[in-house]
């Protein structure tokens, strides 16, 4: 049987699996997408969940910052943003009072072509756009500790307005369960230690978080977003094929569960039973091994035990990702330790969200065996991650490898893997 995967937005990989052991493709359902998107958009405004509507939120004198996620993530901003606009024009907010600010989290700087394809032209001329910072102490504002002992820091250019609203995504994430939400405040707008303390929660996990709804990170998180300030969400479900599906608005806890019954709907694939082999493509999470990282997540769950293999095909475009040191990470057994001690305030030498993260890694790499094929990491690195490397022209030797380990293995193909739910079902 010759199957095909992506290999980021354009290209193909293909390899071949013996009839008799190959599973299927594990992929979202084939949902129909919106038949007008902005109309979609709008209505989801007009007819927001578990809140006030727009117009008896926001009053025409006050300023308003729209914080959207940024280029690594599929949400269609320049469509959002135009409709949004024009609803605050509609209550009377001026032009000079509407700020857009794009949540990094830890993410590199969004360069200032990459600011103006993301609203659109037209946006970009004529109002405010910026990244979060997240690295600057004298541009963060300290807000206090939460009751899980998270210290609170703010980018300011996220906090100097009397209103905020969020825009971004749903799918599957490996700390929170699911992105969306109040995550574009937490990690999207905050600082880099505080952007640390959320990872370090997922790296001391000892279960995939993946899909998990109401995970207890989340449920933290969801505490103290209110310190910050969230007045307004704008989440859209997403199909394979990157048209919006679904969108819906209004309350970040209330709006976000709606959105997230969408999402299992989207992108949930039931498997009758679990394999031996997944060979996942990291689309669409391409960019980076930081983001490329989520197909392994996801793959694990069509694992049937811990001696399960997964095969991640990913472009890799960027590299590593913007943490240099956390392939080391990745590759240690005694990580968590280093990370115990990070988390409890101590001073450690390293970056602590390649810590946080690498931990994560870590702890999948020892219970399933890993795999990946890419052009984008080097053998070299891919070695101080310890796991096996192959470039994508070797893509069939690493299939043929990983199933030379099993006596006649069962073997699927995931071709969605940054955002594939997968679950158990009859």
């Amino acid at each position: 049987m010759q199957i095909s995967i992506p290999y980021g937005n354009s290209a193909k990989a293909v390899f071949a699996i013996p009839d008799q052991n190959y599973y299927g493709m594990l992929e979202p359902l084939q949902v129909t997408p919106a038949d007008d998107p902005v109309l979609e958009i709008e209505k989801a405004i007009d007819n927001p969940i578990g809140c006030p509507s727009l117009k008896d939120i926001v009053k025409y004198d006050r300023r308003v910052n729209i914080i959207c996620d940024d280029i690594s993530r599929p949400t269609p901003i320049s469509l959002i943003l135009p409709t949004l606009i024009k609803k605050l024009k509609e209550i009377g907010v001026s032009d000079s009072n509407v700020k857009i600010v794009m949540a990094l989290g830890s993410h590199r700087y969004m360069t200032e072509n990459e600011m103006r394809q993301r609203v659109g032209d037209d946006i970009y001329q004529n109002y405010k756009v910026v990244n979060s910072e997240f690295r600057k102490k004298e541009n963060l504002i300290y807000l206090g500790t939460s009751r899980d002992g998270v210290e609170i820091h703010v980018s300011k250019e996220a906090m100097d307005c009397d209103i905020r609203i969020g825009i971004g995504n749903i799918v599957p994430h490996p700390v929170m369960g699911w992105s969306g939400g109040g995550k574009i405040l937490f990690p999207g707008v905050t600082g880099e230690k505080t952007v640390a303390q959320f990872h370090m929660q997922g790296g001391m996990s000892n279960e995939n978080l993946y899909g998990r709804e109401e995970c207890l990170i989340r449920l933290n998180m969801e505490e103290w977003v209110d310190i910050v300030g969230l007045h307004f969400v704008i989440n859209t479900v997403l199909t394979p094929k990157m048209a919006i599906y679904k969108v819906v608005a209004g309350h970040y806890i209330k709006a976000h569960r709606e959105g997230v019954k969408h999402a299992k709907v989207a992108l949930g694939c039931k498997m009758r039973t679990n394999v031996d082999i997944v060979v996942v493509s990291s689309y669409p999470a391409d960019i980076d091994f930081w983001q490329s990282g989520k197909g392994m997540f996801s793959a694990e769950h069509a694992l049937k035990d811990h001696n399960g293999t997964i095969v991640l095909v990913t472009p890799n475009y960027e590299g590593i990702g913007p943490h240099d040191e956390y392939p080391k990470y990745f590759g240690m057994d005694n990580a968590e330790k280093i990370l115990l001690r990070a988390y409890r305030g101590e001073l450690v030498e390293g970056d602590p969200l390649a810590i946080s993260v690498g931990t994560s890694m870590s702890k999948l790499r020892r219970r399933v065996n890993l795999v990946m094929v890419t052009d984008g990491v080097t053998e070299e690195e891919a070695d101080i991650c310890k796991i096996k490397h192959y470039p994508l022209c070797r893509l069939q030797q690493a299939v043929d490898d990983a199933m030379a380990k099993y006596e006649n293995p069962l073997v699927a193909a995931a071709s969605h893997g940054g955002e594939l739910f997968i679950y158990n079902g009859v």
